[in-house]
């Protein structure tokens, strides 16, 4: 694929992305529909689309044996995806179950951060290092693109990429998540952090409860 014809491809898909992201940045949108399909800024989705993300290729930030509580589509060249780590990264939030999904649509950069993040021995390690300093101006993080990504790897990424725009919506960060009454919900983007916590506030434990016989 020609330089200009990745040039073209992402001119394309800005400026299909332009008027939904217009519109979510619009002020007083909060509740209402963006547009497209199961597009609400948030809203519920059935299990299916939480047995499906769950299926993508993505890295864990959680203990061995935990399930996941919420599953979060990055770019690693997004600004707002910047400014979210940086809401997740505290104490609370980090002790959450949760599964990091790269997509690549921002810049030519993002396939090649988005494959070495997948290639990472330490996933938090790789998103404080790409989020740490990240440029806004030019959409870039600082995580070390992957050297030689095979086509299995770029395969994967696209794949996520795909679903993502297919049935889900094409802004990052997206968050899709469990709450405790066993019900899936849909976040787009990025709200204040106060209501950011409200939105989580009820989230699934990443561990199933047990219990003892009571019996005498």
């Amino acid at each position: 694929m020609t330089a200009a014809h990745v040039a073209m491809q992402r001119r394309s898909f800005l400026a299909a992305f332009a008027p939904a992201f217009a519109l979510f940045c619009s002020r007083g949108l909060r509740a209402e529909i963006l547009q497209g399909r199961n597009a609400t800024m948030h809203g519920q989705r059935d299990r299916a689309v939480w047995q499906a993300v769950n299926r993508l290729a993505g890295a864990r930030l959680a203990k061995p044996g935990e399930q996941i509580q919420a599953v979060f589509f990055i770019d690693l060249n997004c600004p707002a995806c910047a400014r979210f780590w940086r809401w997740f990264d505290t104490p609370a939030h980090r002790q959450w179950a949760t599964l990091w999904v790269p997509v690549a649509y921002m810049n030519a950069q993002s396939l090649g951060r988005a494959v070495a993040f997948l290639r990472a021995a330490d996933p938090y390690r790789a998103l404080a290092l790409n989020y740490e300093n990240f440029s806004d101006e030019a959409r870039q993080g600082k995580l070390p693109e992957a050297a030689n990504p095979s086509i299995q790897e770029q395969s994967r990424v696209r794949a996520n990429t795909r679903y993502w725009n297919g049935a889900l919506f094409p802004l990052t960060p997206l968050s899709v998540y469990r709450n405790a009454d066993a019900t899936y919900w849909q976040l787009l983007g990025l709200v204040p952090e106060e209501e950011m916590d409200q939105y989580f506030a009820r989230l699934g434990p990443a561990r199933l409860q047990t219990y003892t016989d009571q019996r005498p």
